[in-house]
């Protein structure tokens, strides 16, 4: 028996992590053991709360009444562990198996696996496992590979992946006393509304990583670009074994600023060249790549060019979360707006799970070119079911004909009838033309309850 597997399954206690804070990720009932058991397999950026998501699965099985002796849970990042490779799950298994000797081989077991991607070769181990194992099966891991080509290679059908993300607005606000009732009225009152205004802004300054909150924010800005070194370090030049980390560390640090605003890769070679750092746009392109897999940002296409391979493409890119993205660019680069886009737009990958690529992406206007922030729906089909317009305010006239002109273009292009203006600091209202509606929203109000 292997004495490190060993000792890390005896240390673990649930109780060292109560209260256990609810996440708003739904794993659906729980499947009984057996094997050839459908996998559930959280992902995320590290950080993010995975961990806790799966302890909070773990502290319902009990409270259903599953002995917490039947319940393993292992950690695969641990550093004690060494290189982690398919004969480690194993040890795990027998250790742990051999630390409740009153199991009879017809009792199923729940596994919890953490972090498996540090496991080398974890996709055809798992796949054994679950055939060989009465078994329910959770898994783990801090890379988006992990719900594409490696799942659909090792699974073929039999796993379901549920990402999450950091705390969403709502979350923030069920957890904050004082706000938490605000979430069960259907009307606020003006303090209402003043308070949860208030705490929007907090939220696009110090963001949602659950370890983040509360801190004085020059701590929090450290935690927060320590996340993006070690995503960048580990989860990417790491892994795939890139030779220029200096240029990776500079291009991730270039996306922060860029948060919600478009990206040339021509433009950030021309840039990085002139600070010295060698690199070119294949390279720039599969670095993009990378940290989408490692959840840092996420790129999102026009709606007509979503099904497109064509490198030559700007998407926008959007952060995992907006204080990282304020923390890890410089003074004045990453203003509101662009944080107040950015939380607007994870909020839209949170209510649209598992759908495929393109499902949220940008729209211009085949008449003026007119940009709406976000359009979803299926590119296969080409019809969308909801525009997405975000500005800060609608002080300004200016801006607000242009933001609504843009909402009208592609109402009357798409034929719906409908579209969504979400407003940083602003109120509630109806903009009416001959073809449909706009519902103007205050952010918080979008956040919460749309």
């Amino acid at each position: 028996m292997n004495e490190t597997v060993a000792a890390l399954l005896q240390e673990f206690s649930l109780d060292l992590y109560r209260p256990i804070i609810r996440r708003n990720l739904d794993l659906g009932p729980a499947l009984p053991p057996r094997a050839g058991n459908l996998v559930k397999v959280v992902t995320g950026m590290r950080r993010s709360g995975k961990s806790y998501r799966l302890f909070q699965e773990m502290d319902d099985l009990m409270r259903a009444g599953v002995p917490q002796e039947r319940i393993c849970y292992f950690n695969f990042e641990d550093d004690r562990l060494g290189r982690v490779v398919p004969a480690t799950g194993d040890q795990v298994i027998e250790a742990f198996r051999y630390l409740h000797p009153g199991l009879a081989e017809e009792d199923g077991l729940y596994l919890f696996f953490d972090e498996l991607q540090e496991m080398e070769g974890w996709g055809s181990w798992l796949r054994r496992i679950v055939d060989t194992t009465k078994a329910t099966i959770y898994v783990s891991g801090s890379s988006s590979k992990m719900l594409s080509s490696e799942i659909a290679t090792e699974f073929r059908g039999r796993a379901i992946d549920f990402e999450l993300l950091p705390f969403s607005f709502r979350e923030i606000v069920a957890q904050d006393p004082s706000l938490a009732p605000s979430l069960r009225a259907h009307i606020q009152t003006a303090a209402q509304a003043a308070r949860l205004q208030a705490s929007l802004d907090a939220y696009l300054v110090s963001g949602g990583f659950p370890a983040a909150q509360g801190l004085p924010r020059p701590q929090a800005s450290a935690l927060l670009q320590s996340y993006t070194q070690r995503v960048v370090a580990r989860d990417v030049v790491e892994r795939h074994n890139l030779a220029r980390p200096r240029v990776a560390s500079a291009f991730a640090r270039r996306l922060m600023g860029l948060n919600a605003r478009q990206l040339s890769v021509r433009k950030a070679e021309n840039d990085l060249r002139s600070a010295g750092l060698a690199t070119g746009r294949g390279y720039l392109a599969d670095l993009l790549g990378y940290f989408e897999e490692a959840y840092l940002v996420f790129p999102v296409q026009e709606f007509t060019r979503s099904l497109s391979e064509s490198t030559t493409a700007q998407p926008k890119v959007y952060a995992i979360d907006p204080g990282l993205a304020l923390a890890n660019s410089r003074a004045g680069v990453n203003d509101r707006g662009q944080r107040l886009e950015d939380a607007v737009y994870l909020e839209l990958r949170r209510r649209n799970p598992g759908g495929r690529e393109g499902t949220i992406s940008t729209l211009r206007t085949k008449g003026r070119g007119l940009e709406v922030d976000f359009v979803v729906g299926d590119i296969l089909d080409e019809a969308p079911t909801q525009l997405v317009q975000v500005t800060e305010s609608m002080d300004d006239p200016v801006t607000a004909q242009r933001e609504l002109r843009a909402l009208w273009e592609a109402m009357r292009e798409t034929g719906l009838e409908e579209g969504v203006l979400v407003v940083g600091n602003g109120l509630d209202a109806t903009h009416e033309s001959d073809f449909g509606r706009i519902h103007q929203v205050p952010a918080w109000k979008w956040l919460l309850f749309s």
